[in-house]
């Protein structure tokens, strides 16, 4: 992987999601985040975010201070997952927690 950019950095990334009391829906599209070029940490990002009635992501923020690399790297990664979208009668935005685990390879 020397020498190729578009691999990111030397580590992997999972995700553990929990939607609270609101229910569980269905993810369409996602991608885990890329490990940045030149961090060599192994963290848990945890962020909060919300879900819209119609499945996109809302305002997103981290439960606790880490690697701003890795928690940016997280967060532009999230703002583009897409979820099942909720029957036209509900129009509450759903709040979620999500953990990425960086690990090194």
């Amino acid at each position: 992987n020397q020498g190729d950019n578009k691999t990111g950095g030397e580590g992997t990334s999972g995700f553990q999601l929990d939607f609270g009391t609101f229910g569980k829906r269905k993810i369409y599209n996602f991608n885990l985040p890329e490990y940045p070029e030149g961090v060599y940490k192994e963290i848990d990002i945890k962020l909060r975010f919300t879900i819209f009635p119609d499945g996109s992501v809302g305002k997103i923020s981290p439960l606790v201070k880490a690697d701003t690399r890795l928690e940016n790297a997280a967060i532009n990664s999230l703002r583009l997952w897409r979820f099942e979208p909720l029957p036209k009668n509900q129009k509450s935005e759903q709040t979620a927690f999500i953990t990425f685990p960086y690990r090194l390879k």
